[in-house]
């Protein structure tokens, strides 16, 4: 059980405490550290998703979210990893990798699950950041932001909530992308994170957290 917080003072440093490690853990996977993405989902979790048992440190519902994804095109079915961009390694052993947009993301507007559009960077509902398609995979299976923080989350920080439990099964099923959790065929042995969007997603998600509670941190509490 946690323990509740009574007052704005508290809530405000609990926050400050949670971003400052989420940051830290941000910057050690701008580093090259790609596994920090777990770490990074578990500050995620702790600040956003409500449990049985826990409370998120932050009521999302005082706030509103940046989007910096958009959803899937409806009509592309060969994958998508709208939190990344890809980047090119050159040279004999040159391949593609995801990488987080963080705030170079492109002014093109995106598209909203409503099928309007809004500029890239704007804030959203709660319920359509958190639940909104982000990832689609090679078979056409979608995954939300709330999917890929808990079931990354879960990798670090077991938690037996069953929305957990259902997003890491989620996940687990891909065939592209369920090998980011370990002990699923054969957990990352052999591959690299860097070719996984899962982990960049994560990173991406961390920043908008970040640039979320930056913008609207006078009305936390």
């Amino acid at each position: 059980m946690t323990v509740p917080i009574h007052t704005r003072v508290e809530l405000l440093a609990e926050v400050d405490d949670r971003v400052a490690r989420m940051k830290s853990a941000c910057g050690q996977f701008d580093q090259g550290t790609l596994v920090e993405a777990m770490t990074v989902a578990v500050h995620v979790r702790a600040l956003v998703h409500h449990t049985d048992t826990t409370r998120a440190l932050i009521d999302q519902r005082d706030l509103t979210w940046v989007d910096t994804a958009g959803v899937p095109h409806p009509k592309n079915q060969s994958g998508a990893a709208c939190l990344t961009l890809m980047k090119i390694r050159s040279g004999p052993q040159g391949y593609a990798e995801y990488v987080p947009k963080l705030g170079l993301y492109p002014p093109a507007p995106i598209r909203t699950r409503d099928g309007g559009r809004i500029d890239r960077g704007s804030r959203i509902p709660f319920d359509h950041w958190w639940t909104n398609p982000v990832v689609r995979d090679c078979d056409g299976a979608d995954y939300s932001r709330k999917q890929l923080v808990l079931a990354l989350a879960n990798e670090l920080v077991a938690s037996d909530d069953p929305e957990t439990t259902a997003a890491r099964r989620a996940l687990a099923d891909s065939y592209s992308l369920g090998w980011v959790l370990a002990g699923e065929t054969g957990g990352a042995a052999g591959k690299t994170f860097e070719r996984n969007p899962v982990p960049a997603s994560v990173r991406q998600i961390g920043y908008e957290v970040i640039e979320s509670i930056r913008q609207q941190r006078d009305i936390l509490g």
